[in-house]
């Protein structure tokens, strides 16, 4: 009897300990489904970052490239003016023969 009483304890031991354990994992479990939660929100955080920064990135480039397109219109403007002039002194040199 006194063995039965022995081996009864140490499975109420056992079961106690077992039952600190499942809850210990369950804490573990909220904490990694709290975690998950949290990388989902970051991740789509994330996701709306690269976008805005690609807006942005769009935009730089278009800010850059208009000092180009001003440069490139100046020149054909002088180009222009230059070429007009040489004519018009050529078409007076003509006229004046």
């Amino acid at each position: 009897m006194d063995e039965i009483i022995v081996s009864l304890e140490r499975h109420e031991h056992q079961l106690k300990i077992l039952e600190r354990d499942i809850s210990e994992l369950r804490e573990v479990q909220n904490e990694i489904k709290a975690m998950n939660e949290t990388l989902v929100t970051l991740a789509n955080e994330i996701k709306h970052t690269n976008e805005h920064l690609r807006r942005h990135e769009k935009k730089i480039d278009e800010i850059e490239n208009q000092p180009k397109l001003r440069l490139q219109q100046t020149v054909t403007a002088i180009i222009a003016a230059l070429a007009g002039g040489i004519i018009s002194a050529l078409i007076g040199m003509i006229l004046k023969k």
